[in-house]
């Protein structure tokens, strides 16, 4: 039922158009800082366990060290991760396909980009998928 609305709204083809050139400005500044602030966190955390020994005498003092490298290397996977939404968000931005929800074709609002400027999805999309009522897009 909903899903029929979305795939009618999409075959419409909405564009970034719906967002001021403000609107896009203030959105990749954005996205941008948050490239290099979560930059700056891989660069931290992965300075963190360069230093770290890969070797102890003693078993507990190698167990923790190999628990706060796995923690250290998993914080840096999440990071990566989001810089793969961050760079596809600017890629999407200068094909003219961002704030359009992958899903349904809607306008993404803005502030929902504005909270999440790498986001994909509408806030209705999303909760659709969420309640296993719909299919991501990509």
């Amino acid at each position: 039922m909903a899903t029929a609305n979305w795939r009618a709204r999409r075959a419409r083809g909405v564009h970034s158009d719906e967002l001021s050139g403000e609107q896009l400005a203030l959105l990749r500044q954005r996205l941008l800082d948050e490239r290099a602030a979560v930059m700056s966190r891989v660069r931290g955390r992965l300075g963190l366990a360069a230093p770290l020994p890969t070797h102890h005498p003693d078993e507990m003092d190698e167990a923790a060290v190999n628990q706060e490298l796995a923690l250290l290397f998993r914080l840096a996977d999440k990071e990566q991760k989001l810089l793969l939404e961050i760079d596809a968000a600017l890629a999407r931005m200068d094909a003219g396909r961002y704030g359009v929800c992958e899903g349904s074709g809607e306008v993404i609002e803005f502030r929902r980009l504005l909270a999440r400027p790498w986001a994909r999805f509408s806030v209705e999309y999303k909760e659709s998928l969420e309640r296993g009522q719909a299919r991501p897009g990509r």
